[in-house]
């Protein structure tokens, strides 16, 4: 008996990381879906909850902008976001960070109220810190 209680124990010793991966993959896809909901809605409240302070958050034309100016750019409608559908996106995960790679498509709002198409290519890097994932950079690029 104490040989198979030995054997499940270390059966679940290596299950637990593989669980603890998937509470941590499905918390930076529910990170990722809402963080887009907050762009499009331009949900102030939202967009600072879910980014770090230290926040580096880079367009495809090159531009960089930091939390504040993150946020400010699609509160003020400086930068309108129609919407936002994650074509492909998977993450990596080394300890309290993940990498998100993948595509996305932007539906951009301009000024004359025309909406263009712009399909990117990104990179998300989410920190947990304190049980949460929350957005440290981005870095976007034209397909």
């Amino acid at each position: 008996m104490s040989k198979l209680l030995a054997a499940f124990a270390l059966m679940l010793a290596a299950v637990a990381p593989a669980y603890a991966q998937s509470a941590d993959d499905a918390a930076v896809t529910k990170a990722i879906d809402a963080l887009s909901k907050a762009i499009v809605a331009a949900d102030k409240p939202a967009l600072e909850k879910m980014t770090w302070p230290e926040l580096t958050y880079g367009h495809s034309a090159g531009k960089v902008e930091n939390q504040k100016e993150f946020v400010d750019a699609l509160v003020t409608k400086q930068s309108v976001i129609k919407s936002i559908e994650n074509v492909k996106l998977a993450s990596t995960y080394a300890g309290d960070v993940a990498v998100t790679r993948g595509t996305a498509t932007f539906m951009v709002g301009g000024a004359n109220g025309a909406v263009t198409k712009a399909d990117l290519n990104l990179v998300l890097v989410w920190q947990k810190r304190n049980g949460e994932w929350r957005l440290l950079a981005r870095q976007a690029f034209k397909v």
